[in-house]
């Protein structure tokens, strides 16, 4: 049937190369021809799928159909809907105005649309004229198709009006407005349809059979427009990766003899080598045909960015994505002229839709992708569809986080996409919920080649409730002259700088609420003083003070380590910091439990019951506190304490349940067409449904801009990630109050907005945001 499909469409009637008036078909205001632009993207989407031979063979297992030939068929009527005299018109009239701004200038179509701004292609605008919905009548006009061959057209179709992003209930009433409502109904009836029968795996199945046309036409349109521009797209390349040692480590003989298992897990203590343990897993999927592309998914974007560095140095390409790589990866680039700002931003994005070789993003970046909220989510799940996943760490204290990857572990499944989760901190209730949902898991696979050596001993645990209450194990540091404190919170970290301070020691202290190059900055004078190579040369000095982003993203050591108390995985990752560089030496760990009025206080390892007025830790952080003794720890004994702490089942709460039941419910509604709800590139949110369950977040900016006009939102972005600082919603209200914070007017090209800015005086280089006359604050 579908073969009968395509030779139907084999023979396709020649494209008309000039109107009635004499003047030659145009695609776009710039001159080109309809004939030549559409020439131009099929040699893309030939060129994308000789990149892509996995992609094709899995289309055909999942279709049971040519993906060429379907692109093929979308590739030649994605923009026949030009040929409508409305549209046609508009066009030699922008191209007219074009060519007589070239009579007295000497530039491009690019330069001319810098000269005027939104006046170039401002009669195609006022045309109202949807190109792409007409590309569809004129389709279903020239071809009569029987009943049973109607999903293959529809699939085409989707391809078709989606190419321009217009696919979406914020257009519905656009459609309606200029006559394609049967079209309109075509689509909604489609994926009600669908979605009605509540069958997952069905869904999952059309999902994958539509998307891969969706995403590979507006490829290949996009990459086509770039190239008639002058300006080349990023090349698609392959995975390639080289075991770098002679001998295999214990964790990476193990991925390399159970590299088969669909869903691996894998517990390894830090340092173990997991990183090439992933590479070399990735290897062989890829090798293999199970996948024709890496994605590792980290737990923060904090970890992202030392995994990008760390795996950069091994493979020749790897893209790392989420809301401040712009500024790791290219924002210094930009200013010292190395590469040109839209070449960055070009790659940024080819990083985003997960087209790299092998890309490093957070889990956030993938659980929001799912809710095809936008656009290019159907490019990200599309190309995750298409990978290997390594999941590195992950929060097992946080059923709210877990319950998102169980939907997201089971979407994998029904993609036949091969996960490898792993951890150094992975107990084996886990195996319960992972089986429960339909994973074919027996085990954890466990690297025990060196799990029996002593690390670390905790020394003490005890209350406190200010630093002055702990004052002797400060001081403690201060003689030692090296250390690493973790701290829960922001606040608590203020605390500790403030008393070390006034005995006249300056401490590096390092949060969230610092700007992006501040953070930058800070891990380079942290690997300065505590890294590697400082101990090696026997120069190692300082005391750090850390919050969570200093668990796993900064390769430092100390002998001597105070944590504020946290659920076991956790501690077990702060304490894989001590005696870091020396396997002869065993680190000494205090362990300090917050208080406040005389009670725990959990932060962020708990909820605040407002009605109670009192805060609840979670089970795995009382669990920990109870478990937890004075004596030496291996990785062997470790591994029982995290499985004494999370000896049952998750208990999800019904928060999470209710949450991770929204995301599927995302996933049945929007699968086909996008909501109405428009989120904005970075954003871990819709209007139900959360990645995390953490407050609400905003910025505000450490300075005013210079000129309070920007171009473009792009240009605003860009100024925005190196003088901003995210924080919690409630922050901003206590700033305002305590008059730190104003409220200054800017104007993003014709739109009126407004920045918060932190006054002169309450933010620097040592501390971030600070309150120097307001302890209560601090």
């Amino acid at each position: 049937m579908i073969r009968q499909v395509m030779l139907k469409f084999k023979h396709f009637p020649r494209l008309l190369v000039m109107n009635n008036k004499g003047q030659k078909i145009l695609a776009k205001p710039s001159g080109i021809s309809l004939e030549e632009h559409t020439s131009n993207v099929m040699s893309e989407a030939h060129a994308i799928l000789k990149t892509k031979p996995f992609v094709v063979q899995k289309y055909l297992d999942f279709a049971g159909a040519s993906l060429e030939k379907r692109l093929e068929i979308a590739v030649r009527f994605h923009d026949e809907g030009k040929k409508h005299p409305k549209w046609q018109d508009a066009c030699q009239k922008d191209y007219f105005d074009f060519k007589q701004w070239q009579k007295y200038n000497d530039g491009t179509f690019q330069d001319y649309e810098k000269a005027v701004n939104k006046n170039a292609g401002a009669n195609i605008r006022k045309a109202g004229v949807r190109h792409e919905w007409n590309s569809v009548k004129r389709l279903e006009d020239q071809f009569k198709i029987k009943k049973e061959q109607e999903e293959v057209l529809s699939i085409i179709e989707a391809a078709i009006v989606s190419h321009h992003s217009k696919l979406s209930h914020q257009f519905q009433e656009r459609w309606q407005r200029e006559g394609m409502d049967v079209f309109w109904k075509k689509f909604d009836r489609l994926s009600n349809n669908v979605s009605e029968k509540e069958d997952f795996v069905y869904l999952l199945k059309k999902y994958y059979n539509y998307s891969a046309l969706r995403v590979l036409l507006q490829v290949a349109d996009r990459r086509a427009s770039a190239i008639e521009g002058s300006n080349i797209p990023c090349p698609f390349s392959e995975f390639s990766y080289e075991f770098p040692w002679e001998e295999k480590r214990g964790v990476q003989s193990l991925v390399e003899k159970h590299w088969q298992d669909d869903f691996l897990l894998v517990r390894a203590p830090t340092g173990a080598g997991k990183t090439d343990a992933s590479l070399l897993w990735a290897s062989l999927q890829i090798k293999n045909n199970r996948a024709d592309r890496l994605v590792i998914a980290m737990p923060t974007r904090f970890t992202s960015n030392a995994l990008a560095i760390n795996v950069t140095e091994t493979l020749s390409e790897t893209g790392l994505y989420h809301s401040s790589a712009w500024f790791n990866r290219y924002d210094k680039k930009v200013r010292e002229n190395s590469i040109e700002k839209l070449e960055a931003i070009k790659q940024h994005q080819f990083a985003r839709h997960l087209n790299t070789s092998t890309t490093v993003c957070t889990i956030d970046h993938l659980l929001t992708a799912l809710t095809f909220s936008r656009e290019d989510h159907h490019h990200i799940a599309f190309n995750l569809a298409n990978s290997c996943l390594v999941i590195d760490e992950a929060d097992f204290y946080d059923d709210f986080t877990q319950a998102n990857i169980l939907v997201l572990l089971e979407v994998l499944k029904e993609w036949k996409v091969p996960v490898l989760l792993m951890s150094a901190s992975l107990p084996e209730s886990v195996l319960y919920d992972y089986k429960k949902n339909g994973l074919n898991v027996t085990d954890i696979k466990e690297d025990t080649s060196d799990s029996s050596r002593v690390r670390f001993a905790i020394e003490s645990i005890e209350d406190y409730e200010t630093p002055d209450d702990i004052g002797y194990l400060l001081d403690k540091c201060i003689e030692k002259g090296t250390a690493i404190i973790y701290a829960n919170t922001v606040d608590k970290a203020m605390e500790f700088y403030n008393y070390f301070e006034k005995r006249n020691v300056i401490p590096i202290v390092y949060h969230s609420r610092f700007t992006e190059p501040d953070k930058q900055k800070k891990e380079e004078l942290l690997i300065e003083c505590l890294g590697k190579e400082a101990w090696q040369n026997g120069r190692a000095k300082g005391i750090a003070i850390m919050t969570q982003i200093g668990e796993m993203s900064i390769n430092i050591s100390a002998g001597l380590m105070i944590s504020d108390l946290c659920p076991i995985d956790r501690l077990a990752q702060r304490a894989g910091r001590l005696c870091r560089f020396d396997k002869n030496k065993i680190g000494s760990l205090h362990v300090i439990v917050p208080q406040k009025n005389g009670f725990l206080y959990p932060a962020p390892y708990g909820e605040f019951d407002r009605r109670e007025k009192r805060w609840i830790p979670f089970d795995a952080l009382s669990a920990t506190l109870k478990m937890i003794e004075l004596k030496d720890y291996s990785p062997d004994e470790l591994v029982e304490l995290l499985n004494e702490v999370y000896k049952n089942e998750q208990a999800f709460s019904s928060k999470a349940i209710a949450n991770a039941k929204l995301l599927k419910e995302h996933i049945f509604a929007n699968w086909l067409i996008n909501p109405m709800q428009k989120i904005e590139e970075d954003d871990n949110t819709t209007n139900f449904w959360k990645s995390r369950n953490i407050t609400s977040q905003s910025s505000i900016c450490v300075c005013k801009p210079e000129n309070s006009y920007f171009k473009s939102y792009s240009d605003f972005q860009s100024w925005k990630l190196i003088n901003a600082i995210e924080v919690p919603m409630y922050l901003i209200e206590k700033y305002r109050k305590a008059k730190i914070l104003d409220l200054k007017p800017i104007q993003i090209y014709d739109e009126k907005s407004s920045i918060w800015v932190i006054r002169e005086g309450f933010y620097d280089f040592e501390k971030g945001v600070f309150f120097p006359d307001d302890d209560h604050f601090l």
